[in-house]
């Protein structure tokens, strides 16, 4: 017997689901039935929010803490541009066709705290908006501006990232977190399969060292992959396994199927440290506009989350935009992942349509599902 949904690999025909009551479930060969772990609201906001952002690529999932699966949606239009015409493409959530852009920070503000760096310590800097140069990487004498890891995280400042990342950390270990962080290849084995994501770190310090460590270069993540990464701060360190079947229904009856274990990544200590951050970008920094504008959540609503944004030409000309996080910060329920292959006519951005599926996966009715007491 294989833990979790993992038995189930190649037999889910997710274009056969059904919804049956306050579930979906998908016929399986010789009359079996699996009952799937998606909740139908948070589902349906999602593929809503796909069609609103309109964008030539997109995917949205959202996780309960202990891995189940309450929203898995892909989307893609025929048109290079985008549009309201979309079809339905669930190979765009667990494969990793996104740089990872931004979101590689979480991985390098990890590294870094493993390796004793101090969040609070003061580094001065100049620059970073849209690129690392040589004279980002030391002390230099048009550094203008100083601040903090913490805010280098949650203002997404490419500088004072690719800073410490150059001065404190050695590839091997960047590396090695990488790998324990969903940038590693393969997704714990589970029904459906594919990717996390995958990282390519330079061999030797220096300016593509420096850029790597910002995100802007050497890194894919698939949404579900980005899922896990966020919910693995949510857990204190811990890497579940996703899983989309609750039970198996037969002649005999139902069958609930068990989690597989989660397996520890990170120090609790160093998750913890993270995740503070984490808030710090939907209160103040990257993402605040989102979270806090004037469409924002409650104040007593904390979220914790990274951004990202990169523009490719190859293979389509897009500007990739991604949010990862979860909620609420303090007693987290679900994490989330959304990644839109925007063009420069954009509709969305991955911050805001996050926010609307936290805000309707906190609604108390609906964290019953997740395992959580509602919180208003």
């Amino acid at each position: 017997d294989l833990p979790g949904d993992a038995a189930l690999a190649g037999s889910l025909d997710l274009s056969r689901m059904e919804l049956v009551g306050d579930h979906y479930e998908v016929p399986l060969d010789g009359g079996r039935r699996a009952v799937l772990t998606l909740d139908p609201t948070l589902q349906q906001a999602a593929e809503k929010v796909l069609a609103r952002a309109k964008a030539p690529r997109g995917a949205v999932v959202i996780t309960a803490t202990d891995g189940r699966i309450l929203a898995y949606a892909g989307r893609r239009t025929e048109d290079p541009k985008g549009g309201k015409d979309g079809i339905v493409d669930l190979g765009l959530v667990n494969t990793a066709w996104a740089p990872a852009a931004s979101v590689f920070k979480l991985v390098s503000a990890s590294a870094m705290i493993d390796a004793g760096v101090d969040p609070h310590g003061k580094v001065c800097y100049h620059g970073g908006l849209r690129s690392v140069m040589a004279s980002n990487l030391e002390d230099d004498k048009h550094d203008n501006k100083c601040a903090d890891l913490s805010y280098g995280l949650a203002h997404s400042q490419n500088a004072i990232i690719a800073k410490l990342a150059h001065q404190h950390l050695e590839p091997a270990r960047l590396r090695e977190t990488a790998e324990a962080l969903s940038f590693g290849g393969d997704l714990p084995a589970w029904s459906m399969g594919g990717e996390a994501g995958r990282s390519e770190i330079p061999d030797a310090k220096g300016v593509e060292f420096g850029k790597t460590a910002a995100g802007f270069t050497g890194t894919y993540l698939s949404p579900v992959g980005g899922a896990l990464l966020a919910n693995t701060f949510a857990t204190g360190g811990e890497m579940v396994t996703p899983r989309l079947v609750d039970a198996i229904v037969d002649d005999g009856g139902r069958h609930d199927l068990t989690a597989a274990p989660s397996t520890r990544v990170l120090p609790a200590k160093v998750a913890r440290t993270v995740a503070a951050m984490m808030v710090e970008t939907c209160d103040s920094g990257s993402a605040a506009k989102a979270f806090r504008g004037k469409d924002g959540l409650p104040r007593s609503v904390k979220v914790a989350g990274k951004t990202g944004t990169l523009s490719r030409d190859e293979p389509l000309p897009l500007q990739y935009s991604w949010f990862v996080g979860f909620a609420p910060a303090d007693d987290p329920a679900i994490s989330v992942a959304v990644v839109l292959g925007n063009t420069d006519l954009w509709w969305l951005k991955a911050h805001t349509a996050a926010r609307m599926l936290v805000a309707e996966a906190l609604k108390p009715a609906r964290t019953a599902k997740s395992g959580k007491s509602g919180h208003q």
